[in-house]
């Protein structure tokens, strides 16, 4: 019986919903304990690696894992792949593209609304009895005529874009890759070759690229400095393209009105993480892609890759083959 080794440790709904989407004459394992060894121990006897978390899939998972005939992301995401040392061993790897867009997406638009209309600040008030309706209204703001530029145009900036449109939000991005005419047009959209020549315009800056060396800290002291003031951050796509140091001393001296993050540096947050300490920030736990529905597919295909690998139904799989 195939087994497939989940990378990370799910338990309750999560992991039910991953057991209930994995077929008879499979086998799927969850790790007892969130660390390396028990990755490696139990990746003895996996024949599929079900990736998900931060556990790294390097050198030493693989050697540990001689039965392995493929990988599975549950999402995108690569970063905790050893890509050169699963190339050498010659185990192919895929992902689903797309899977959680609408999730992430959604997510974005929340964000950017409660930092707007100051929700959480609020919200917390009016629990404690705080009743001052024109005080506290005229502190917040409408998305109508805001600019909203978004890093990276792929499936997720894609909807986040369409979303916007109802609201009047002028929308621009950057990315390595340009949309055609027709999707700009189609999207109210406003190339702009780089990072930094976007900055100026921006309103309400938010992250839908993957994380590379090239980008890594890409928003920091030099390009927050080139931000207007009173703008608002977004980051739902890796923590690790902003530097949280920068960001936060950007946010305590007033330069950025606010900011919502659902990705950070190093995940889980630890104590002493200072952009927790700051009333205009808001914080979520990476959540942005798991809504019940996207987790639900999310699980599903990830699972219904690995079926048809094993019953060698390649052709079906192509498209999300990764290398």
């Amino acid at each position: 019986m195939p087994k497939i080794l989940h990378t990370a440790r799910y338990t309750g709904i999560p992991w039910e919903i991953l057991k209930n989407v994995v077929p008879e004459g499979f086998y799927v394992k969850t790790l007892d304990e969130l660390d390396y060894d028990s990755l490696v121990n139990e990746a003895v006897d996996a024949d599929y690696l079900l990736v998900s978390g931060r556990l790294p899939i390097d050198e030493g998972v693989l050697t540990a894992a001689t039965h392995l005939k493929m990988i599975q992301r549950t999402g995108v995401g690569t970063e905790m792949l050893d890509v050169e040392a699963i190339r050498q061993h010659g185990i192919p790897v895929y992902v689903n593209a797309g899977v959680n867009a609408q999730s992430v997406a959604e997510h974005t638009l929340t964000l950017i609304l409660a930092c707007l209309k100051r929700l959480p600040q609020i919200n917390q008030q009016t629990h404690q009895g705080v009743w001052k309706k024109q005080q506290v209204g005229v502190t917040t703001r409408e998305l109508k005529g805001k600019t909203v530029a978004l890093v990276g145009m792929g499936n997720i900036g894609r909807l986040v874009a369409q979303m916007l449109q109802p609201f009047g939000a002028k929308v621009v991005y950057t990315d390595v890759f340009r949309q055609t005419e027709e999707v700009e047009s189609r999207l109210g959209l406003t190339y702009y070759d780089s990072f930094e020549a976007m900055l100026p315009v921006a309103d309400i800056l938010s992250f839908h690229c993957p994380l590379t060396k090239e980008n890594t800290e890409m928003l920091n002291s030099k390009t927050l400095s080139m931000i207007k003031d009173g703008a608002i951050v977004i980051n739902t796509a890796r923590g690790k393209l902003i530097n949280p140091d920068d960001l936060y001393d950007a946010l305590q001296s007033g330069h950025l009105s606010s900011a919502a993050l659902d990705t950070h540096y190093e995940e889980p947050i630890k104590d002493g993480y200072k952009l927790a300490e700051l009333e205009n920030v808001i914080l979520t736990p990476h959540i942005g892609g798991l809504s019940y529905e996207a987790f639900h597919q999310m699980m599903a295909d990830a699972v219904e890759n690995i079926v048809a690998f094993e019953e060698g139904r390649l052709a079906e799989i192509e498209s999300k083959r990764l290398f």
